[in-house]
């Protein structure tokens, strides 16, 4: 009797544990979900909710200047200071440190599909940092790299696409359709060409490694608004769309 007591007692006591382990399985994803949920919140801005239920060219392209006014991207854009173009870091976009500059960075463009080197012949390479994936500790260089950009190499762009705290969708816009502006290489288009303008940015936001970063930033830094496959619809629903630009308000 007392064995068959012992046994039931032991039985009662790992049919708890199981429920217990059930019970911490069920807070677990209720607090990954709510982590996801918080995580998904913080990703979103008022002209990415309006584009998600409004999506036309004007709403896209509102969300395009969110991304684009990110700390991710801007921050690689980078600042003039002290009379330089410098890229900056963290989503307080401090200094870049080692003196990095335009003037001795690797100056990379696109000619058929991949990446090509312009310009200086021995410039400060990125790359000894940089390397193709981030760093899993917070605080270190981040990385990137596809298959999809053959000759990718971390960068900066030319300091015609400088992203300042000034900027406004207006300017933004019609920079980005000046083809002057638009890349080391004046080969990107814009409003006189929109057929190549068309091909050469949806191959860039959806295929260039440093774009498609900004939503897998790596621990410590806060991704782009929404995702980058929404991202590289709205581009394409502003272009499709005539890419027209918001008047100054």
């Amino acid at each position: 009797m007392m064995k068959m007591i012992s046994a039931l007692g032991v039985s009662a006591l790992f049919a708890l544990m199981l429920i217990g382990c059930s019970l911490h399985e069920n807070d677990d994803s209720n607090h990954e979900s709510l982590t996801a949920n918080a995580s998904q919140v913080a990703n979103s801005t008022p002209a990415f909710e309006a584009y998600q239920q409004d999506p036309n060219p004007t709403t896209a392209f509102n969300y395009l200047f969110d991304v684009a006014t990110h700390p991710r991207c801007v921050n690689c854009h980078g600042v003039i200071e002290d009379g330089a173009h410098r890229p900056t870091v963290g989503d307080n976009k401090t200094p870049h440190p080692m003196n990095i500059t335009s003037l001795n960075n690797l100056k990379m463009a696109v000619q058929d599909g991949k990446f090509v080197q312009v310009g200086e012949t021995h410039p400060v390479n990125c790359r000894g940092c940089h390397q193709d994936e981030n760093a899993r500790e917070p605080g270190r260089p981040p990385g990137a790299a596809n298959d999809l950009m053959p000759g990718f190499v971390w960068h900066m762009p030319p300091p015609t696409m400088i992203i300042g705290s000034d900027m406004t969708p207006s300017k933004l816009c019609n920079n980005w359709l000046n083809p002057r502006l638009n890349s080391f290489l004046a080969q990107r288009g814009g409003r006189d060409d929109m057929k190549t303008f068309k091909k050469e940015f949806e191959h860039h936001v959806s295929d260039d490694p440093l774009v498609r970063w900004a939503w897998n930033p790596g621990p410590g830094r806060t991704p782009a608004p929404g995702t980058h496959a929404q991202f590289a619809k709205a581009m394409s629903v502003w272009i499709n769309g005539g890419a027209p630009c918001p008047t100054e308000s």
